[in-house]
């Protein structure tokens, strides 16, 4: 796993389940991964209003008419042995802080899953 840039201190709205949102994510990346050494890539930027955080992977990516429908209750991937919980509570948990979770494509392969968080003043 990589760290690109100092990652900022700044005050979120969230409680100490944020740590399991993250917890998941990297599992996640790592979990459904189909390469022999996978690469996670973790980045952090904030505008004065967010705090945005990317979890990108070299993994084999999602289908973009699967990116809104794996946060649903029960969805589960391909070849998933999971309970289609997973990133259903992130959502929720997303959602609890007045955030927004969505998945961009990686560049050339893999997933980038990005948290969106509102700065607290």
């Amino acid at each position: 796993m990589s760290v690109e840039s100092t990652i900022l201190t700044v005050e979120v709205l969230a409680d100490n389940m944020l740590e399991s949102v993250f917890r998941y994510l990297l599992r996640n990346a790592i979990t459904h991964n189909n390469k022999e050494v996978p690469e996670v890539t973790v980045s952090a930027t904030t505008t004065e209003e967010v705090a945005r955080i990317r979890i990108a992977d070299n993994g084999p990516g999602i289908p973009d008419d699967r990116k809104d429908q794996i946060f649903e209750e029960g969805e589960t991937g391909i070849d998933s042995e999971g309970t289609g919980l997973g990133l259903y509570l992130v959502q929720t948990l997303v959602d609890r802080y007045e955030g927004q979770i969505w998945i961009d494509d990686n560049d050339p392969e893999g997933s980038v899953f990005v948290v969106e968080l509102p700065i607290v003043n």
